[in-house]
């Protein structure tokens, strides 16, 4: 953190062991009074952005990133670190040669996957400039072919315009039995609440990943808490895609 911003923060949550939960909790009222504000509908078991097209998604998801670089990039040594953690303790990424990461910013989990041995690149609407981790890309329409990967990881599900088209393309691009990775933040009846850029949101973290799990024909094989991450309280959702079926061999 600058001195500026610990400065700044000193100022407006003071020192101590209640600094923490004071910015916490101020963070929580302001993000509950931006989603209340009109700007979202909920439908059933989600709640949506109001935007008046895709394009205009595409741009406001597309403006976060420069007022945030220099943040990711003093924050970068930490959350490479954690990322290196948290995908050397998965199982599910043992046998997984290619990783691809979706809405993966600066590149942090795909440089952590590097570490890890692993064959990985990632893809983002606003990349940044000259990043050679992360690739100019959509998330709702992947370029890469058929089941060319062995896992697909994100951090950005809530991120996403069209939640089932979104999955709709990790499975088209998984290879049968891999796996998709998803962290998913608590839901509103769990004292969640999206941010600026948060493009969806849940009633129930459960109630997402059924959603994925119904929209990708995945079944869920691990739901791992990962306590209180640098983006809040997430859990990290193994998906697996069903192996291909055994080819039918002809009698003697």
């Amino acid at each position: 953190m600058s001195l500026l911003r610990r400065l700044r923060n000193v100022l407006k949550y003071g020192r101590g062991e209640g600094a923490r939960s004071r910015k916490r909790a101020d963070k929580l009222r302001s993000k509950r009074e931006r989603f209340e504000s009109g700007d979202w509908e909920q439908e059933g078991l989600l709640a949506r952005r109001r935007y008046g097209s895709y394009e205009e998604y595409v741009a406001h998801q597309r403006s976060k990133l420069p007022g945030i670089i220099d943040r990711l990039r003093e924050t970068d040594p930490e959350e490479f670190e954690e990322f290196r953690a948290r995908f050397a303790s998965c199982s599910a990424l043992a046998e997984a040669r290619s990783v691809l990461c979706l809405g993966a910013r600066l590149g942090s989990e795909v440089r952590a996957l590097h570490a890890l041995g692993h064959f990985a690149v990632g893809v983002d609407l606003e990349p940044g400039p000259r990043n050679s981790w992360v690739l100019p890309g959509d998330f709702h329409a992947l370029v890469f072919p058929d089941a060319s990967v062995d896992a697909v990881y994100t951090n950005a599900i809530d991120h996403g315009f069209d939640l089932d088209r979104m999955i709709g393309e990790v499975q088209r691009v998984l290879r049968p039995g891999g796996c998709f990775l998803a962290e998913i933040d608590k839901g509103t009846d769990e004292g969640g609440l999206p941010g600026d850029f948060e493009a969806i949101h849940w009633t129930r973290a459960d109630a997402v990943i059924e959603r994925i799990a119904k929209s990708g024909a995945f079944e869920v094989e691990e739901v791992r808490g990962l306590g209180h991450t640098r983006r809040g309280l997430r859990s990290l959702v193994v998906f697996r895609k069903a192996p291909r079926p055994p080819l039918d061999r002809p009698g003697p």
